[in-house]
């Protein structure tokens, strides 16, 4: 059966079971109302008006490029009118359907189901549009529908305007969400995603966001230092480095070409061991990435505007001294977030938290790595087929985040240059490592896992 001899109905039922869940997640997540709603509603005769145009321009666009325009050619090469005013047809409907503000089940796998239909998982496998057109298009036809409604609009009813126009971009983000869970496993809402939601405290958001803004100035009041012994002299010949730690704070301190420089070991990309990189000439050379610095300034090589925290240091009776800024008091957490009940009605009772070494089992499903803490140590927590066993999450190659990286039942893939290690005994089953990774117990009692420290 190809894709064009489906019926509406058939389309719906061939979308993922869980599209309409989907779909009010993600409403509720990017702020998509019930006032963005009637906004849609308001507005629809205008998008109506305007479709032949915009479907015009949204064709001509597709055949513009060759990548898109293959897929409306015969086999002679000219251009297949039938076929090409047949998903003129759909995509009009579509966005008649749209305009009517009714964002039901049916509609959720519809909007599913094209998704798919764009990949090799949709009903003819010989179909495939790479998803940066499905993004492309997308943003082109919300830039057109937020044209028509501002030439429609601006003039007449200005307050309409400002009101569909974001009703309609919101909209349209949850479309394109929707259209991109074919391409990837990631578009899935795991479990405790959905739960009580948190009300933020504005105000002191607000005064972290001022702070940020002019620090980035250099406004703002003059931090306080404290200063630390770090290591003799000695320790740190020419050409060499120590990685020392100040509370939870990482730092690279480097004697290079007779100066001394401390930076925070913490690249700007993902938060790699940067201080632990190679070093050529000036440049530091992050082991995750690649990402690349000046050592003696700690600016990025390609983004001069961003740069590395640096610290200044002090030799002083054949000792290394930094002079780190004073930790100032962080607000409480209950200034910032207030608990309150989810409005959804699919919002779930909020879990107890729980110690940073213990997880609840039903938040690792079958083939997932979830990561927790145990004594300030980062553990990444693996379920093999139904058993949990933990890991130290740096690959002990670069330092990979082996919690982001893929469990192939019961070996785990590196992301950063593939090494695998057997979770259940740490052992090295490929590399670059060389290194096999710690490893821990971990208990269960009822719900709960807990990874238990090792002895020293």
């Amino acid at each position: 059966m190809t894709i064009q001899s489906l019926s509406q109905e058939e389309k719906i039922k061939r979308g993922a079971e869980d599209s309409g869940q989907y779909l009010r997640y993600m409403m509720d997540f990017v702020g998509f109302t019930d006032a963005d709603v009637q906004a849609v509603k308001d507005s629809g005769l205008i998008i109506e008006k305007h479709l032949p145009n915009i479907v015009t321009d949204f064709y001509t666009n597709l055949l513009r490029y060759p990548p898109t325009r293959k897929h409306f050619l015969k086999k002679d090469g000219t251009v297949d009118q039938d076929y090409l005013q047949k998903r003129m047809h759909h995509l009009t409907n579509f966005w008649r359907r749209t305009a009517t503000g009714v964002f039901d089940e049916d509609y959720a796998r519809y909007v599913d189901y094209v998704g798919r239909a764009h990949t090799s998982h949709g009903a003819d496998p010989n179909i495939y549009i790479a998803e940066r057109y499905v993004i492309g298009q997308v943003g082109f036809m919300q830039h057109a529908i937020s044209n028509a409604l501002s030439e429609e609009l601006h003039e007449y009813d200005p307050d309409l305007e400002k009101r569909s126009v974001r009703a309609w971009n919101l909209l349209m983000m949850v479309i394109l969400e929707l259209l991109s869970r074919a391409y990837s496993d990631e578009h899935t809402v795991e479990p405790g995603e959905q739960g009580a939601l948190l009300k933020i405290n504005t105000e002191p958001m607000h005064q972290l966001a001022v702070d940020t803004y002019e620090r980035g100035l250099g406004l703002g009041r003059l931090p306080q230092y404290e200063e630390f012994a770090v290591a003799s002299v000695d320790e740190i010949p020419e050409g060499e480095r120590k990685i020392v730690m100040i509370g939870d704070l990482s730092i690279g301190v480097f004697h290079h070409k007779g100066q001394w420089v401390a930076i925070r070991n913490h690249c700007l990309h993902r938060g790699g061991p940067v201080a632990t990189g190679r070093i050529e000439g000036d440049t530091l050379i992050c082991p995750w990435h690649g990402y690349q610095y000046d050592l003696t300034t700690g600016q990025q090589v390609n983004d001069p505007s961003t740069k590395l925290d640096l610290y200044k240091v002090t030799i002083r009776e054949n000792k290394v001294y930094l002079n780190i800024p004073s930790v100032e008091k962080p607000l409480r957490v209950g200034s910032l977030f207030e608990t309150i009940q989810a409005s959804s009605e699919d919002a779930k009772e909020t879990k107890p938290s729980l110690p940073e070494n213990e997880f609840y089992i039903k938040d690792i499903p079958v083939g997932k790595i979830r990561l927790v803490r145990v004594n300030r140590t980062e553990v990444a927590v693996y379920n093999v087929a139904g058993t949990f066993y933990a890991t130290c999450n740096a690959c002990t190659h670069a330092e990979g985040p082996l919690s982001e990286g893929e469990l192939d039942g019961k070996q785990v893939i590196c992301p950063l240059h593939g090494s695998c290690f057997d979770v259940t005994t740490g052992a090295v089953t490929c590399g670059p490592a060389d290194q096999p990774i710690e490893t821990f117990q971990v208990k269960i009692e009822g719900d709960i896992g807990r990874v238990e420290p090792n002895e020293l």
